[in-house]
């Protein structure tokens, strides 16, 4: 069994009265309170064997440094710290309801369903204003609108964080989800307006009742306005918790063995695989598969007979040769391979001719001229024949024949007057 405690002023609900978490109040003066948590912490392990420390995450610094005090000076890892991000209303009532739970769960177990209880809560309060609200993200328009006389605005936490400013038009924002059937509210008024929320907001909850309970103390300083109505709305279905223990799955941690389904260990802080979890029965990759034991009493299954395999063929014996007839001797066969024998080859046809086509021209076949003499001529070439140079010369343009010396040039006997006379001269014009 675990212990659950909330580390801060955080009263009770009431709804679950037979197990409500302890409450320790650290919001002393100096480190007054550092020795009266330690002294708390080793009774609860004395008595429960694990502790669950439960504070808000707005505010976690002194909690935080307290819980590592503790496990450094009782020496132990069963002392878990767990910030959640919710408002007082809610931590408070997630509070009770996982000691109410701690009976059933293993303290790794318990970690996991705080985590899981938040994201199915709805929490929210209407407001006036949010100019000084910090922890909810807020737009520019909805801090502008803020200033403007009357109004007011609803603000969802948790796991869905949403402003909406309420109009005429538009009194309740749209929800994301909804707890599971049947819903019940709890309202806690502090000067705000009850009256939006009995008549809008708690119709589109669908919310069964509505219980009114104390204000939180610490509530004023989360919503940052002293004029507000908070309300958180959870299943009350008698089998809600049991479906979210069975929801998640857990897996053994690397280090102390604390079954979790957080990224990190809450106890011993070691970081935990991203692998899923397998599922029961499941054999891990590279081990081999353990046969099902066999009832008392049950016959051993029988060997299952092997496939015939065909036998090879045995060759027939051959049948023993007359005397009279003479057998060369068998020559011995190498044992290396040989290469075949070398083909024949074709024969070159010659190309067949069709009566309707002419044959082709024959190219004749000069004999090779003998060493040291002159390429001799064809048989069928004489010297009265044409050759090809003097055929081509003939079919070329005739030209007369060049002299074999250069003519003398003919010395000029007209004289020098004449000359220039029938010789035109270009001269320029000047400019006047």
């Amino acid at each position: 069994m675990t212990a659950v405690v909330l580390v801060g002023d955080f009263p009770t609900t009431g709804v679950l009265q037979a197990t409500v978490a302890q409450r320790v109040a650290v919001e002393g003066p100096g480190d007054e309170a550092a020795p009266a948590f330690v002294d708390h912490m080793e009774y609860a392990l004395r008595r429960r064997g694990a502790v669950l420390v439960l504070y808000p995450a707005w505010k976690r610094s002194r909690a935080q440094r307290l819980v590592r005090l503790a496990r450094s000076a009782l020496l132990t890892d069963r002392i878990a710290g767990l910030p959640l991000d919710v408002p007082p209303l809610a931590l408070s009532l997630v509070a009770d309801q996982l000691t109410f739970a701690s009976a059933h769960a293993r303290p790794g177990v318990l970690a996991t369903l705080a985590h899981r209880l938040c994201a199915t809560l709805h929490a929210g309060a209407w407001v006036n204003s949010v100019a000084r609200l910090e922890h909810v993200k807020t737009g520019l328009g909805a801090h502008v609108s803020s200033y403007l006389p009357g109004g007011g605005f609803s603000v969802t936490a948790g796991a869905h964080p949403e402003v909406h400013r309420i109009t005429a038009a538009k009194p309740v924002p749209r929800l994301a989800s909804r707890p599971a059937d049947p819903v019940l509210m709890l309202v806690a008024d502090a000067n705000g307006d009850a009256g939006w929320l009995q008549s809008k907001m708690r119709p589109v909850l669908a919310a069964v009742t509505s219980t009114a309970v104390a204000p939180q103390p610490m509530s004023a300083e989360y919503w940052g306005t002293k004029k507000y109505t908070e309300f958180v709305a959870f299943s009350g279905h008698p089998h809600a918790l049991r479906s979210l223990l069975a929801g998640s799955p857990y897996r053994a941690c690397g280090w102390c063995g604390e079954p979790t389904a957080l990224p990190e260990c809450p106890f011993c802080l070691m970081v935990q695989p991203a692998e899923e979890a397998a599922p029961p029965g499941a054999v891990p990759p590279g081990l081999p598969q353990r046969p099902h034991p066999q009832p008392s009493g049950a016959q051993p299954p029988r060997p299952q007979p092997l496939p015939a395999q065909p036998l090879p063929a045995q060759p027939r014996p051959q049948p023993p040769a007359p005397q009279h007839v003479q057998r060369a001797p068998a020559q011995p066969q190498p044992s290396w391979p040989q290469a075949p024998p070398p083909a024949a080859p074709h024969p070159v046809q010659p190309p067949q001719v069709r009566p309707d086509e002419e044959a082709p021209p024959t190219r004749p076949q000069y004999p090779r001229p003998q060493d040291g003499g002159p390429p001799s001529a064809p048989p069928d070439q004489t010297d009265d024949a044409p050759s090809l140079t003097t055929l081509l010369n003939d079919a070329a343009p005739r030209r007369a024949a060049a002299p074999d010396s250069p003519p003398e040039r003919t010395p000029r006997t007209t004289p020098d007057d004449e000359w220039r006379e029938g010789t035109v001269i270009f001269r320029p014009q000047r400019r006047r």
